[in-house]
Formats: structure tokens, C-alpha cells, sequence
């Protein structure tokens, strides 16, 4: 839990430092400075430096010691640096490459879903009235009392309000319960004769058609009550008549034996409305198992399904979740893995990242080119990113490739193999039932078959140090090579040696 922690909080700066990105820095070459014009709302204090309008001098009396203001200084004339644009109120034609917009409406199309611009006023994102838990000290410490509200802050008469209660103690387990009541003219329903302590969790839900709103888990505390408000929105099962869009990484990870992927999601409200998904799925690759769906302290959730991938489920009210599941891909001793995932609907950006070798390479379909960095956990890790444009509302289909992942040798196999020969030749020949035409034979295979083992050893050990193979398979394959070795025995000149103190030739 605390690698996904650490996960989720290396995503929100990367995505806040995205967004930043986005934004144009550098002017054309030879553009002057631009800054935003002081706008003084009250007199001034003595030696404040003169203010410029764009309308010219300001009419009316300054305050008693205000500098003279003057009007700004005539546009410069002559010519211009290449690529400046014309001076005047309102430049004409297109601005060069990599300049900011110019006027109140941004040109060109916003991606499908974003809020309308009108020229003239600079819109924002619908702000979400915000939920809260707050100790209430003139409350009882045995009440809770909850307070419906719709999106404009107004009391919810008459609906039903659940406050689902756990019980959590590790000397006598975990319990539930529940208890209801309608909420009156204020929106208001009082629970009272509740129990204190951390023993103890609450949380406040309510329903509105097939969507759930609730509260985040809260304790009782001894010197008061604590009072929750809850608000609930329109609900719509239908993406397009939502503001909703999606943001997703998937965390690749090699082991011995599978391939260890988490992904990550940030799913985004900026609407009115409450969005219930009805069938969102990522795709997830074929033969993908032991799904896990993080834990979260909403409804909203990743589930298996069976087939096809990671279903979305759950409500999802103004504002932002964040989510994350897990599962594996099965290994084949192949140097290349290819993986295929669907991004579901209004995903507009996807990066994918893996923890690798030096020896590794990563190639995603479309995407940016790959480029290399440092996990979370200090690992070398390859990251490659592709952002939906303003005309293509959400990404397509991807196929990620890794390559140089490393493959146990044929060489241990194939002597493990002569051991086991051997070993069978002897039980044989011991009971009689194969005459074995020559020993000096038998001695000339043993030492091939010890040479080969000693040799995996030693390119197993390095394979280790390397990073190539994990712990698991280092050990299992470790330990088959021993096996292995005392299934043969040493050679005959080797055990010579080792009689006579004198270094074994083999």
C-alpha cells in the first residue's frame, strides 16, 4: 500500500507538471517582455512608482504624493524583429509559431466534452460545493448529525439517509451494521446513541437513482458529536451528457515467472452531474489474472471482468477519484513480451512505464518516444506517453513491446538432463538390468555433465548480479543444478584428487 501511495503521489506531479508543460514559455525571438499591468484599487503610498493605463493618462486628482502618471510610450516604429506580429489593438493573421493565444476566446476546437469559452470572459470549471465531517462540540459525543444538499447548497427534504456502522477490533474481529432515518425541511437526520472511539467507524450514504453519494469513514471523538454534509447531484448513466474525462498509467513490473502490471487512474468530474458508468472497461491483455482492485474509501471501484479487463464502477460526482487495480501476465521464456490494452471512453491520456534492465528497450504503438528515468523506488524504469489532440476525444487501442528481457539458457536444461541419464544408467546397471559396455565412457560423460553445471552455476550467479533473473528463479534454479551435480557425483579423477589433496583437472 505504501508503493501505490508513493505511486499516486508521483502521478499527481507528473500530471500537474504536464498541465504546466502545456502551456507556451518561450516568445519568438526578439518578442519583448510581457507582464500584466498593475491595477491600484486605493491610494497610493508616498514614492509608489508611476502606473501606465492602456487608455492614457487617468483623469481625476492623484492622492497627495503619487507621482505623475502618464500615458504609456507610442508603440515603437520601424521594422520589427522576423516574426513579430503586427503592432496594434487586435493583430491580424496567425501569430507565429509557439506564441500564446492573443484575445479573450482561444481559437481553434476544444476537445469533445470541454465547458463552452465565450469571448469576452474568461470561463473556469464548474467549482463542486464540497462535501465535509466537522466535530461539533454542542453536539452529544453520541451524535452524528448528517445534512443532505443539492448542487446549489439547498436542503434535501424526505430522503432516506444510512449510516453504516463497523465494528473493527483484532481480539474479536469485525462487524457491521446499519441504521436509517428520513432526512426533515432541513435536510437534516440525527443519529443518536452511538458508540465512541477508534474502535468504531461511520459513514453517511444516500441514494438518487442508480447513483450512491457518501461520506468518507469518520470516528466519534469524546468532546463532541460531528456533523456531516452531503451533497447530492443529478445522475446520469450516459458519458455524453457528462464533463467527464480520464487519465491513466500502467506500471509494468518483471518477474521470474510473470509480469507484475498495476494501473492507476484519475478519473475527472467537471460537470454537474453525477456520472454512474454503465459498461466502461479498460481492455486489459489476454490471459491477464489474479486481478486485485485497490482499496479506496468510496464505492467507486475497478472489478475483474472476466475476458475482457478492469470494469469501472461506482459513482462519480464532481470532483476527482483516483483508482488503481493489479494483475499478472504470464512470462514465456521469450526475449520479447507484447501487450495489448484498451484506455476506455474519454481517456485523453495514457503513459506507460516499466521497470527494466539495462538490456531492455520499450516501444508503445503511437505513443511519444521512450525515454528513460527513475521509479518511485529508485528503480531504471522506460516511460512513454501520448496525450489525446483537441479534435480526438480519447486514445485508441495500444499494443506496448518489450524487448531484450532476459531468457534462461538451454545449457542448464540440457545438463540437468545428462544427469538425470546418468543417474538412471547407474540404478540400472547396479540392478543388473543394463550392461553398460564401457566405464571409461560413463567417467567421460560425468565430467562433461559436471563441467556444463559448474558453468550454469557461474552464469547463473552473474545472471543475478546482472538483474536479469529474480530471487525465485535464481533459487529454484540454483537449486536443480545442485541436485543435479549429486545426482552424478564427481568424476573419478576428480575424487582422485581430492584424496590425494592435489587440484581436480576437471
Amino acid at each position: 500500500m505504501k508503493r501505490v501511495t508513493s505511486l499516486l503521489a508521483a502521478v499527481g506531479l507528473l500530471w500537474a507538471t504536464t498541465t504546466a508543460a502545456q502551456a507556451p514559455s518561450a516568445l519568438p525571438a526578439g518578442h519583448p517582455a510581457v507582464t500584466a499591468p498593475a491595477k491600484p484599487t486605493a491610494a497610493m503610498p508616498p514614492g509608489h512608482p508611476a502606473v501606465t493605463t492602456p487608455a492614457g493618462a487617468p483623469t481625476g486628482t492623484m492622492p497627495p504624493g503619487h507621482p505623475a502618471v502618464t500615458a504609456p510610450a507610442a508603440a515603437p516604429t520601424g521594422d520589427m524583429p522576423p516574426g513579430h506580429p503586427p503592432l496594434g489593438d487586435a493583430p491580424p493573421g496567425p501569430m507565429p509559431a509557439g506564441h500564446p493565444p492573443v484575445g479573450d476566446a482561444p481559437s481553434g476546437a476544444m476537445p469533445a466534452g470541454h465547458p463552452n469559452v465565450a469571448g469576452g470572459a474568461k470561463q473556469t470549471a464548474p467549482q463542486a460545493s464540497e462535501d465535509s465531517i466537522e466535530p461539533a462540540g454542542e453536539l452529544p459525543p453520541t451524535t452524528i448529525e448528517a445534512q443532505l444538499l443539492d448542487a446549489e447548497d439547498r436542503p434535501i427534504a424526505g430522503a432516506d439517509v444510512r449510516l453504516g456502522i463497523m465494528f473493527q477490533k483484532i481480539a474479536e474481529g469485525e462487524s457491521r451494521g446499519e441504521m436509517h432515518l428520513k432526512s426533515n425541511a432541513e435536510g437534516i437526520a440525527r443519529f443518536d446513541g452511538l458508540k465512541g472511539g477508534t474502535t468504531y467507524s461511520y459513514r453517511v450514504t444516500t441514494k438518487s437513482g442508480p447513483g450512491e453519494f457518501a461520506s468518507t469513514p469518520f470516528n466519534l471523538r469524546e468532546q463532541g458529536g460531528m456533523r456531516v454534509k452531503l451533497h447530492v447531484f443529478p445522475v446520469t448513466e450516459d458519458i455524453e451528457k457528462t464533463m467527464v474525462g480520464m487519465r491513466g498509467i500502467f506500471y509494468i513490473e518483471t518477474r521470474d515467472d510473470v509480469f507484475s502490471v498495476e494501473g492507476i487512474f484519475r478519473v475527472m468530474n467537471v460537470g454537474q452531474n453525477a456520472w454512474v458508468p454503465r459498461d466502461t472497461v479498460i481492455a486489459l491483455p489476454d490471459g491477464f489474472k489474479a486481478f486485485s482492485g485497490g482499496e479506496t474509501m468510496f464505492d467507486a471501484r475497478f472489478v475483474a471482468l472476466e475476458g475482457r479487463g478492469a470494469k469501472l464502477e461506482g459513482t462519480f460526482p464532481p470532483g476527482q477519484r483516483d483508482l488503481n487495480f493489479r494483475f499478472q501476465v504470464p512470462k514465456a521464456a521469450e526475449p520479447t513480451a507484447v501487450f495489448r490494452f484498451g484506455p476506455g471512453p474519454r481517456t485523453f491520456e495514457i503513459r506507460v512505464i516499466a521497470v527494466a534492465s539495462k538490456a531492455m528497450g520499450m516501444d508503445v504503438e503511437g505513443f511519444e518516444a521512450t525515454q528513460s528515468g527513475t521509479g518511485p523506488s529508485g528503480d531504471h524504469v522506460l516511460v512513454s506517453r501520448k496525450a489525446a489532440g483537441r479534435n480526438n476525444a480519447q486514445l485508441q487501442p495500444f499494443v506496448v513491446t518489450l524487448t531484450g528481457l532476459s531468457v534462461p539458457g538451454p545449457g542448464r536444461w540440457v545438463a540437468i538432463l545428462i544427469a538425470f541419464v546418468i543417474a538412471l544408467a547407474g540404478g540400472l546397471a547396479a540392478a543388473g538390468k543394463w550392461k553398460i559396455a564401457s566405464t571409461e565412457k560413463i567417467e567421460s560423460d560425468r565430467a562433461r555433465a559436471v563441467n556444463l553445471l559448474l558453468d550454469e552455476l557461474v552464469a547463473l550467479t552473474r545472471a543475478k548480479e546482472r538483474g536479469e533473473v529474480g530471487p525465485l528463479t535464481h533459487d529454484q534454479t540454483r537449486r536443480s543444478l545442485i541436485d543435479a551435480l549429486a545426482r552424478i557425483g564427481l568424476p573419478k579423477e576428480a575424487r582422485k584428487s581430492k584424496r590425494l589433496g592435489k587440484p581436480a583437472s576437471a
